[in-house]
């Protein structure tokens, strides 16, 4: 059952993802909840970059035997880029002789909306199962293009090449520090001082960013301690992300089931309708 309107009257949620903030937003606020966007983290897109350009032309001389499609963004990105160097038609082509394993169903669904098939799926949408299955199919020999998110990879692509494998890399997108920190800092001493009920992080990195930020306004230590001592909600879209979080010592995390931005809302509105009540 969705919460409703009106459930989090009088709650404030704190934000730290840079894409798609304002849908978190809209979903909270039709809650009731007040909102304060703070990211931790900027998302800069590459996929148009001289690198990937060429990386891509290599794939239309030598299609790759296995494709790795980690994010549905990280996809839809690439094969637009293709489009505008105008050779869109021959990389899909050259992908439809490819396994593509796919890391979970946005990846799936992105490749499905260009026609091309997804061979695995991850079950439990992480990257490392992926490999180890990649692994354990014996990609000795095999080449294979491995679209990476925004965090670095290298652990997985040498876990690849120890196996034997040949892999082309791209990097169709990029995490680093916030443009303008200061809604993240307006974040943090907001959490420090009590204002705040919940934190939402829709990816690991922000986790880090947003203690990178309370070093620079007192503390990281100061801000788990306001954290822990208010019982604040800390949301996480899924598993890794909450692990991330545990790690740096934040309140136990509530995950959703489903790793969706609509469940991970839902999950967050039910944890802090409990405390209310």
């Amino acid at each position: 059952m969705q919460p409703a309107a009106g459930t989090l009257e009088g709650i404030t949620v704190g934000v730290t993802a840079d894409r798609r903030a304002g849908d978190q937003q809209v979903m909270f606020r039709r809650l009731g909840a007040q909102v304060v966007l703070g990211p931790t983290i900027s998302t800069s897109m590459t996929a148009d970059s001289p690198e990937v350009r060429e990386k891509t032309l290599e794939c239309l001389e030598e299609p790759p035997d296995f494709l790795i499609a980690d994010t549905g963004v990280g996809v839809r990105a690439w094969l637009e880029a293709a489009r505008g160097w105008g050779v869109h038609e021959q990389l899909v082509a050259a992908l439809g002789s490819s396994r593509i394993a796919a890391r979970g169903p946005k990846a799936a669904g992105a490749l499905s909306s260009y026609g091309l098939k997804t061979w695995w799926k991850s079950p439990t949408e992480r990257l490392d199962e992926l490999i180890d299955h990649l692994v354990e199919s014996d990609v000795d020999g095999a080449r294979i293009s491995f679209q990476l998110h925004g965090e670095d990879s290298e652990q997985l692509v040498e876990r690849l090449r120890a196996a034997g494998a040949t892999v082309v890399t791209l990097q169709v997108y990029r995490w680093g520090a916030p443009v303008d920190a200061g809604p993240a800092q307006s974040l943090v001493e907001r959490c420090i001082e009590g204002s705040i009920d919940a934190l939402t992080f829709t990816a690991r990195p922000q986790v880090g960013g947003l203690l990178q930020v309370a070093d620079r306004v007192a503390s990281a230590s100061s801000l788990i301690a306001a954290l822990r001592e208010r019982a604040v909600v800390v949301g996480c879209i899924g598993p890794v992300c909450a692990e991330a979080a545990v790690a740096q010592g934040f309140p136990t995390p509530v995950v959703p089931s489903a790793w969706r931005l609509g469940s991970m809302v839902k999950t967050v509105a039910e944890a802090l309708a409990d405390r209310k009540r």
